[in-house]
């Protein structure tokens, strides 16, 4: 139970860095845009604006643009399940020494896919999965998944 519990934590974990690294991006694009506006304000030559200069001539299209400018709420909810179709990248499980792809599939089954998850393995964890997944007891001692975890962690 607690295993999959803390799964679900470091894949929901991963998931906010992703999209707190996106959302950075678009920050860091936003303040760029505001600096080159504020420089294109400050290098702006003003109009001399007499009663017989029509405004309304000058921008004919500035309603449309304003709206056009907002984006549409289904634009909106692209970006945000773009964001939330980011893909986690996995560790290859199979790196470590008595792990191969059908096992690897059972344990990303059961929400295990990074070697961290399997360098913090505790003793209760280890026991059920040897009981409910491996089918081998003493395999991940034997094998010292756990050191081989913590040495592809490294890398």
């Amino acid at each position: 139970m607690y295993q999959i519990d803390t799964s679900l934590a470091l894949y929901t974990l991963r998931q906010m860095d992703l999209a707190l690294a996106q959302s950075n991006a678009l920050f860091i694009k936003m303040v760029n845009d505001t600096v080159a506006l504020n420089q294109a304000i400050l290098n702006f030559e003003p109009l001399e604006l007499t009663s017989n200069i029509n405004l309304d001539s000058m921008f004919p299209t500035m309603e449309t643009s304003a709206q056009e400018r907002e984006p549409k709420k289904s634009e909106q909810v692209q970006s945000v399940s773009a964001i939330a179709q980011i893909p986690t990248p996995k560790d290859d499980l199979k790196l470590i020494k008595g792990i191969g792809p059908g096992l690897e599939k059972k344990l990303q089954d059961v929400g295990i896919i990074f070697f961290e998850q399997i360098a913090n393995l505790s003793d209760l964890q280890i026991a059920n999965l040897e009981t409910n997944i491996v089918k081998f007891t003493g395999r991940i001692k034997r094998d010292d998944w756990i050191g081989q975890a913590e040495q592809l962690m490294k890398k």
